[in-house]
């Protein structure tokens, strides 16, 4: 059959190869020319190198078309792309109208401006009890349930200061995390559903006088972790050269090592501490000493049943919402805040808030959208275990889910922008990506991950990009996305 007749009028003929041209111009717009797909294929070889395998998927998200697909079903080390999982799932399974919420009750009457009894905190898993949006005082929130106390007619409590971290149970340390001293580091803290602080606490040195020890400050400051102090401070400008011991299940901090006398801005590292949920109540206490009400007995853990509740005053009700969460965990890749939203995904699929009701709830989830493939595995939240895997595929498809949803703003700006914000902000700056992709990096030992959104003239794509033992990783990432941009130019 042919196409055109040599009958039709020579206008009408003009007209349909015009038209013609103009839906293979169109069709060669929403694809990816061969130019630069064997452009992008090249940099996914040089990473690769001898030993590495790279995946990689690109999407077009207003067509639905692949553009690119490189080992897209290869189970890769996702590194810190976990975290996509962890929080898509919590959108889709807790809904963006959820709140974390912690409560502060009195478990007595209250008269003559004191409390007769107990002061019971109650953890709900909210992640954010700290500074972080309270201009950086971790004690802003404490302060106001102080005030909110005296509110209430308390400025004494005759009985003990009891909190109850039992929304999440089992281990508060993932098997699959390193087994080395990285448990002090900020990234490896313990899991509570009652946490402050990150559940770190901040070891400040500066310099004294030449041979002297150095200052050491804890921020915040409290009795809950005892400081051992064995600095000097040396003559000079140089660098601090500071090491922090902990023993494991231990709160006494060993600082080492050496600060110079003119090096004014000194040293300032975060060290998690163990047992995070004593840890908040112990700085809970010691606030409302502070503000001026004091708790005469001790601190202790407690297990409060739906009797014991009925029983009790409500005081104070912090509540967080997710969307407020997922900014730190997407933009500074905060692993703590991941782990307690994947414990809190556990609690609503099986009433039990573990790492392993966690990775349940999210298979659950992958399953039903028909992505858990053969060897995908999911063994935490933040993807600081190496025995995750997960495919590129997987993760476009849920990013391109996501983009379809009404809550897609809020996960777009709680994601890492190129050359602006976050773990992206000295990345992508290339005036043809800066302030245009908005993704999550991941990075462990021999492992590099990008995965995210490109928003580039009037295309959008999701792409993928995991390196498993690959090399110029960061490199060929970011020109991969940049040769993809200034192809839709």
């Amino acid at each position: 059959m042919r196409l055109f007749s040599r009958n039709l009028p020579v206008y009408l003929l003009a007209s349909l190869l015009l038209l013609a041209a103009q839906n293979t111009v169109r069709s060669d717009n929403a694809g990816l020319d061969a130019t630069t797909r064997s452009a992008i294929l090249a940099k996914l070889k040089k990473a690769e190198g001898k030993r590495g395998t790279a995946g990689c998927v690109i999407l077009d998200l207003d067509t639905g078309e692949t553009l690119l697909s490189h080992n897209a079903d290869s189970p890769l080390i996702p590194a810190s792309n976990m975290k996509l999982v962890t929080t898509l799932t919590a959108l889709d399974q807790l809904g963006g109208d959820f709140e974390f919420i912690t409560r502060v009750l009195a478990d007595g009457k209250v008269g003559d401006d004191r409390l007769q009894g107990d002061l019971c905190v109650i953890g709900g898993g909210d992640p954010n009890l700290s500074g972080r949006f309270y201009e950086n005082d971790p004690l802003a929130l404490f302060k106001a349930w102080a005030t909110q106390l005296k509110q209430a007619g308390i400025t004494s409590v005759s009985g003990d200061l009891k909190y109850d971290s039992t929304l999440f149970g089992g281990e508060s340390f993932c098997e699959g995390w390193p087994q080395d001293d990285q448990y002090i580091k900020w990234y490896c803290a313990e899991v509570s559903a009652l946490a402050f602080n990150d559940n770190c606490i901040g070891i400040r040195v500066t310099p004294t006088g030449a041979g002297k020890p150095a200052k050491i400050e804890t921020i915040p400051e409290t009795s809950y972790v005892t400081i051992v102090n064995q600095t000097t401070t040396a003559p000079g400008r140089k660098g601090a050269e500071i090491g922090i011991v902990r023993p494991r299940g231990e709160n006494t901090i060993t600082v080492k090592g050496t600060v110079y006398e003119q090096a004014t801005w000194g040293y300032t590292v975060d060290v998690s501490v163990h047992d995070p949920a004593a840890y908040a109540a112990t700085v809970i206490k010691e606030t409302l000493a502070r503000e001026g009400i004091s708790v005469q007995g001790g601190i202790k853990p407690v297990t409060l049943t739906n009797e014991d509740l009925q029983r009790c005053t409500l005081l104070v009700e912090h509540r967080a919402s997710l969307l407020q969460a997922l900014k730190p965990i997407n933009t500074n890749s905060q692993n703590l805040h991941a782990e307690m939203l994947f414990r809190q995904l556990g609690l609503r699929y099986s009433g039990k808030g573990t790492f392993k009701t966690g990775r349940a709830a999210v298979e659950a989830y992958l399953t039903e959208q028909k992505l858990l493939t053969e060897g995908i595995h999911i063994e935490d939240g933040s993807g600081l275990a190496r025995d995750n895997r997960v495919t590129p595929n997987l993760l476009v498809k849920l990013l391109k889910r996501a983009a379809a949803d009404e809550r897609f703003e809020a996960l777009r700006d709680s994601l890492a922008v190129g050359g602006e914000e976050g773990t992206l902000e000295k990345r992508l700056t290339d005036k043809s990506v800066k302030g245009k992709v908005f993704a999550k990096t991941g990075y462990i030992n021999n492992v590099r991950a990008l995965s995210g959104y490109l928003f580039a003239g009037k295309r959008r794509f999701a792409f993928s990009m995991l390196m498993n033992d690959c090399v110029y990783t960061k490199q060929m990432q970011d020109e991969i996305i940049e040769t993809l941009a200034k192809a839709a130019e």
